[in-house]
């Protein structure tokens, strides 16, 4: 197998305890005549017991390296449950997932942002309607390598004065205000910004858009003309150059940062709170969020909740509401049904944040629809 496919990079350790909980719940349930299983994680006790319906065959996604880690894990539990079924995910970004759907060479994409519109045309061109179904959620980590600060905090400001080559310094006036008492070296700034078409850029430039208006003038979107820093492909890229170069900083998916051994900057909210990106933050964060009909959820980036981890974001599944291929279909709907259900029990261990559970209902209510 291509180790692309289900690659471990940057995944963060997760107990033995814990993998054995989820072995026992999903391989005891295997052999019911029906090929039904049931399955349950660990890390949530918002989503009870579930059960699969397992459907047999083959599909493969790609985009989002965002929700790699997580996806890596569903596909591996799901897989348990289920093990008439294969399921590949290649974590290549959201830009080229979703080149990829379109041209039809894989069967769903990932993504943290929704596609544009041209997008969106010339994908129902080929498959009729497409479907945005939310199925995760969770922080932007700001990620950082000063050997010399162990709790770096961040205002909007400094932030997008840093990723707008405006703050060059660690010693700047700006984050010394931020970092009260702290040893701030006076060592220069190296900014790892992705150089792939990426939803977590367009998540992370949508907030810079937001909270640092006036300072952050480069926009928003996949792609960005980023004023300063270095690029590099992936959030495993990204963490690893940043690991790399004393005083650079970045941002990735938080287990990416974690497996890198990164430390994490708490990041000033609307409330004047410094949070870090944890579960708990991040639920807050979303509890603001717009959710339409379409579930093209619309990300507040200023929270008013003093729990909520301002840089937060959902990231979604994209698939054809009625695949060409029958067999396709009914395994897309298992996988995804399976990645709302006994998937979210899995999120708080992985550093991600279960869906809302109205939010998870109605994604829950869109996957039951493909194929129908």
């Amino acid at each position: 197998m291509n180790n692309n496919l289900i690659s471990r990079r940057g995944r963060p350790p997760v107990t033995a305890v814990v993998a054995a909980v989820l072995l026992a719940l999903v391989a005891g349930a295997c052999g019911s005549d029906n090929n039904s299983g049931s399955a349950a994680g660990s890390g949530s006790t918002t989503e009870p017991k579930a059960t699969v319906d397992c459907a047999s065959g083959s599909i493969s996604g790609a985009g989002s390296t965002f929700v790699q880690t997580i996806a890596q894990q569903w596909i591996k539990d799901y897989a348990t449950a289920c093990p008439g079924a294969t399921v590949n995910y290649q974590g290549v970004g959201s830009g080229a997932g979703i080149q990829q759907f379109i041209a039809g060479t894989v069967d769903f994409a990932g993504s943290d942002v929704t596609m544009k519109p041209d997008e969106e045309a010339a994908a129902s061109a080929k498959t009729g309607a497409v479907l945005h179904i939310p199925w995760s959620a969770g922080g932007i980590a700001v990620e950082y390598n000063l050997s010399t600060v162990k709790d770096l905090k961040l205002s909007p400001e400094t932030l997008a004065g840093i990723f707008a080559g405006k703050i060059t310094k660690w010693d700047d006036a700006a984050i010394k205000a931020d970092n009260s008492g702290a040893s701030l070296p006076s060592t220069g700034i190296q900014v790892v910004h992705r150089s792939d078409g990426s939803g977590t850029t367009a998540a992370f430039t949508a907030y810079l858009t937001a909270a640092g208006p006036g300072t952050w003038t480069a926009g928003s979107g996949k792609d960005v003309p980023w004023p300063t820093g270095q690029g590099a492909k992936g959030s495993d890229g990204v963490s690893g150059a940043v690991k790399q170069t004393d005083g650079a900083i970045g941002y990735s998916e938080v287990s990416f940062a974690k497996g890198a051994g990164l430390g994490i900057a708490r990041i000033k909210n609307e409330a004047g709170q410094f949070v870090g990106p944890d579960g708990a933050a991040v639920a807050a964060a979303l509890a603001g969020a717009e959710v339409p009909s379409d579930l093209k959820v619309k990300i507040n980036y200023k929270p008013t909740d003093a729990s909520a981890y301002p840089i937060s974001t959902t990231t979604f599944v994209i698939v054809p509401r009625k695949p060409a291929d029958a067999a396709k279909a009914k395994l897309l709907k298992s996988f995804v049904l399976y990645a709302l259900t006994a998937g979210q029990t899995t999120a708080e261990s992985l550093y991600y944040a279960p869906l809302p559970s109205s939010l998870r209902e109605q994604a829950k209510t869109a996957a039951q629809s493909i194929g129908a």
